[in-house]
């Protein structure tokens, strides 16, 4: 599997492992048997919870500085979009059962063909994950090599336009920021 693609597919997964954790929590017995009603299928959620989660983790801390020093021409915060990625969450509230194959077979469907709409139409969502580390996403407007460009950046950094910022790619279609520098400061 091709480095960019899986790396695309982590962000995704890692994207609903909230959506795991609160459909584990909703397979808990609390008032008889005090045990999950399903424990492979949690076992399985949890498992690519954590992994994903992990890898995610360790793939963001052990990121080279970004080889591509870019000029910050226009930037927008898109940080706010992650309310649009909740609608999903809404299912885990209503009678979804993991002991009915139809609706573990019906969201396995689903998610699959928003990982690849995702993939393929170069659409991007927040990650809670990495917005509860401090992540943002960006639409960056900016020059390199005296051409001008436009990405979806991941920060941890605020970009504003004037920065240079060092850029590494993720997917095709998805940045992130390993250094942010204001050059009307610094200079």
């Amino acid at each position: 599997m091709k480095p960019k693609i899986f790396t695309a597919i982590l962000l995704f997964i890692s994207a609903y492992s909230p959506l795991f954790l609160i459909l584990a929590v909703k397979d808990f017995d609390f008032d008889t048997t005090h045990a999950f009603n399903h424990p492979w299928a949690v076992t399985i959620l949890l498992f690519l919870t954590s992994t994903s989660v992990m890898l995610l983790f360790i793939t963001v801390s052990k990121m080279d500085r970004g080889n591509m020093p870019v000029k910050v021409k226009s930037v927008k915060n898109r940080s706010a979009d992650l309310i649009n990625y909740t609608i999903p969450y809404i299912l885990s509230f209503f009678g979804f059962d993991l002991s009915k194959w139809g609706d573990v077979i019906s969201l396995a469907i689903f998610l699959i063909i928003m990982m690849l709409l995702t993939i393929k139409s170069k659409s991007v969502f927040m990650n809670p994950i990495l917005a509860l580390k401090g992540y943002g996403l960006y639409d960056l407007d900016y020059t390199f090599n005296n051409r001008e460009y436009s990405v979806i950046v991941l920060s941890k950094d605020e970009i504003r336009p004037g920065n240079t910022c060092f850029v590494r790619s993720l997917t095709k279609f998805l940045y992130f920021v390993t250094e942010t520098k204001d050059l009307n400061n610094d200079e």
